[in-house]
C-alpha cells in the first residue's frame, strides 16, 4: 500500500512540474519534492504501526480434553473414528461391565444378610438377657447351698465333697454370667454403632455399593463435551487402566491469539475490530473481534523463591511468551473472538492480524487494502524444490 501511494505521489509530481509545467523545477521544488515521501512514509508508518496495529504472528488454537477413565478393565467396543464429530453425552466407547456388576450383586448379597443380622439384634439381645437372669438365679440357690453345707461340714454332719461340688457350680455359673454379659456387650454395642442415623455395618456397605455402582457407571465414557476426535487408534480388547489416555478431543471452541510488541497496544480497547488473514485460508479475510489483552508475560512472573521465570519456564494461567528467539521475547497476548458467521479455522493455522483503534478512522482504509493484499499473497507459493 506504501509503494501505491508513492507511486501516485510519483505520478501527480510528474503532471505538474513535467507535464503540465504548473510548478517550477528548482532547488527548493527538488528538496520538497524529495522530502515529503520520506518524512510523509515515516510518520504514515508510525500513526499506522501506533493506531492500528498490526503482528504476523497469529496462532488459532483449540483445546483439548484427554479421554480417559477411571476404571481398569477390557475395551469390550468403540464407537467412534478418526475425524470424526461427536457431541457432549455421545457414547465414545465402553469397557466389560461384568467383574463391576459381579462385585455389585456381592455386594448387595452381604447387604441383605448383613440387614438380617441387624434386626435380629434385638432378638440376640432380650435371650442374653433372659439367659443372664436364669443363670443368676441359679447362681443365688447355689450360693445358698454352699451356705447350708458350710453349716453341716463344720457340724460333721454332712460330707465335704458335697461342698467342694457346689463351690465348683458356683464358680461355673460365675463364669457363665461372665461370657454371657460380655456377648449381650458385645450385640448392644454392634447394634448401637450407627452412622448419620443407620447401623454402621449397613452404612459401610452401602457406601461400598455406591463405589461399586459408580465404577459400573464408568465404564460407558462419554463425550464431555462437543468436539472433533482426530485420531483413534483405541481398539476392541484393549486393556485401559485409570487416567490412561485413549485417545485425545478437540472443542470446537478456538481460541485465537496474537503476539505485540509491549508498545503497540496502547491505543486498542476490548471489541475493536480485528481482521485475519491466515495461510490456511488464502483470499479470505477472518473478521473477528479484540476479547481482552494479557497484561503480564510468563517471563515477569517471580517464583517462590524469590526468582524471574525467564527462558522455556512457564506460569499457570500466562501464555508463554519467554521464548528462544529474542525478537519474539516478553511480548504481549492479544486474544480474539471469531465473529458468529465466521467458520472454523484449521488448528494451528498462522497468518497477519490488525487491530483497529477508534482513533484515526481513515488509517483503517490503508490497513484494510494492506491485510487483503496479505491474504492475496497467500496464494503463493514460493518453493524451489
Amino acid at each position: 500500500m506504501l509503494e501505491l501511494l508513492i507511486g501516485i505521489y510519483a505520478g501527480i509530481c510528474w503532471l505538474l512540474i513535467k507535464k503540465l509545467k504548473l510548478i517550477p523545477w528548482n532547488f527548493n521544488t527538488q528538496i520538497i519534492v524529495f522530502s515529503l515521501p520520506i518524512f510523509g512514509s515515516i510518520a504514515l508508518i508510525l500513526s499506522l504501526n501506533y493506531f492500528c496495529p498490526i503482528t504476523s504472528d497469529v496462532k488459532v488454537g483449540n483445546r483439548s480434553v484427554d479421554i480417559t477413565t477411571q476404571t481398569l478393565g477390557k475395551v469390550k467396543k468403540v464407537y467412534v473414528k478418526t475425524n470424526q464429530e461427536v457431541k457432549k453425552g455421545d457414547t465414545l466407547f465402553t469397557i466389560d461391565p461384568v467383574p463391576y456388576q459381579q462385585e455389585i450383586n456381592s455386594l448387595e448379597a452381604q447387604l441383605s444378610n448383613v440387614k438380617s443380622t441387624v434386626s435380629s439384634y434385638n432378638l440376640d439381645i432380650d435371650a442374653a438377657r433372659k439367659n443372664i437372669t436364669s443363670l443368676q438365679y441359679q447362681l443365688n440357690l447355689i450360693n445358698k447351698r454352699i451356705k447350708q453345707y458350710q453349716e453341716l461340714v463344720d457340724a460333721g454332719a454332712a460330707n465335704r465333697f458335697d461342698l467342694e461340688q457346689a463351690i465348683a457350680t458356683s464358680q461355673d455359673l460365675q463364669s457363665r454370667i461372665n461370657a454371657a454379659q460380655a456377648q449381650k456387650s458385645s450385640l448392644e454395642t454392634k447394634y448401637n454403632a450407627t452412622h448419620h442415623g443407620e447401623n454402621a455395618s449397613i452404612a459401610e456397605l452401602k457406601a461400598k455399593l455406591e463405589q461399586a455402582n459408580w465404577n459400573l457407571s464408568q465404564t460407558v465414557v462419554l463425550a464431555p463435551t462437543d468436539g472433533l476426535i482426530p485420531n483413534v487408534q483405541l481398539n476392541e480388547g484393549a486393556m485401559m487402566a485409570p487416567f490412561k489416555s485413549a485417545f485425545v478431543l478437540i472443542q470446537k471452541q478456538q481460541s485465537v491469539i496474537a503476539f505485540f510488541s509491549q508498545n503497540e497496544l496502547e491505543t486498542v480497547k476490548n471489541g475493536d475490530e480485528v481482521e485475519l488473514a491466515l495461510k490456511t485460508a488464502p483470499g479470505r479475510v477472518v473478521k473477528a473481534k479484540l476479547d481482552y489483552v494479557v497484561d503480564a508475560t510468563s517471563q515477569g512472573i517471580m517464583n517462590n523463591a524469590g526468582g524471574l521465570l525467564g527462558g522455556n519456564s512457564t506460569t499457570s494461567g500466562i501464555p508463554e511468551t519467554a521464548r528462544q528467539l529474542p525478537e519474539t521475547d516478553g511480548k504481549l497476548i492479544a486474544k480474539f473472538v471469531l465473529d458468529e458467521n465466521e467458520q472454523l479455522l484449521t488448528v494451528g493455522s498462522r497468518g497477519t492480524a490488525v487491530i483497529y483503534s477508534k482513533h484515526i478512522k481513515p488509517l483503517h482504509l490503508i490497513r484494510k487494502v494492506m491485510v487483503r493484499v496479505s491474504s492475496k499473497l497467500n496464494y503463493l507459493i514460493p518453493k524451489l524444490h
